[in-house]
């Protein structure tokens, strides 16, 4: 780890004006340094548990598909140097859904419960059970 924040404050001594290259870097850095784990579908884990969220009627919100955001569930911005765009999410009237953090759902942006099977997928991987 401190090879990567090393290697991240060369970057952008060395090369101010680039960036794209403080971009790349920054993702590189992001991925070692949070430890995320990489789903089925090739998105990045963020949370093994849904979000809870109030939603509002005619507000738009950014569903988070890549799982890099810091805001999870929602989008920051840390999507681009990947190929995966956030989700536009609106609703009629107020209310509250459980929106997936673990990015592995089948009914984007909402939670399918597919986080318990990530989860003992993960703990499996840690025990040496699992590939």
């Amino acid at each position: 780890m401190l090879n990567s924040c090393y290697l991240l404050t060369r970057t952008r001594v060395l090369f101010p004006k680039y960036k794209r290259v403080h971009l790349l870097q920054d993702f590189v850095t992001l991925q070692q340094v949070r430890h995320l784990d990489v789903g089925p579908k090739g998105t990045y884990i963020a949370k093994k548990i849904p979000a809870l969220v109030k939603l509002e009627p005619g507000k738009k919100y950014y569903w988070c598909k890549c799982g890099l955001s810091k805001k999870q569930p929602f989008c920051d911005g840390a999507h681009k140097p990947t190929q995966f765009k956030p989700v536009m999410l609106t609703v009629d009237v107020p209310k509250r859904v459980l929106l997936c953090r673990c990015k592995q759902t089948s009914n984007e942006p909402y939670c399918d419960m597919t986080h318990v099977k990530v989860m003992f997928s993960s703990f499996g991987k840690r025990l040496g059970l699992a590939k």
